[in-house]
């Protein structure tokens, strides 16, 4: 179930990281993509969890999806850091990346985890 889930958003976002390598070739296309390739990880990793989660209690699948948000926040506070760090030309193509792929990839994985 985790890789059906993880398959459409990784075809999503392999189909926008080429778009973005077609569109800024160079650094900042390097930049958007691995700002793709993170919030489909996270995304992914969020969605297994939430699915495993699933099998014990509500209270315990509220703490998985409650982490996996505040995951997401650490990751951004991370890349912002970093990129503050080390400046370079892909500093703004990365932090679009990952928070548009956070944006479009989330709801598309988080349907397959249903409610009841």
């Amino acid at each position: 179930m985790t890789a059906k889930a993880a398959a459409p958003a990784g075809f999503l976002a392999a189909a926008a990281g080429g778009g973005a390598l077609r569109l800024w070739p160079g650094a900042a296309g390097r930049g958007a993509v691995w700002g793709l390739a993170t919030a489909w990880a996270l995304a992914s990793l969020g969605t297994a969890t939430l699915l495993a989660a699933k099998k014990f209690s509500p209270r315990v699948f509220w703490w998985a999806f409650w982490s996996g948000v505040g995951g997401r926040g650490v990751m951004l506070v991370a890349l912002m850091f970093w990129c503050l760090r080390t400046p370079a030309a892909y500093a703004p193509a990365l932090l679009a990346g990952y928070g548009l792929g956070i944006a479009f990839l989330l709801p598309l994985e988080l349907r397959m985890v249903p409610l009841r």
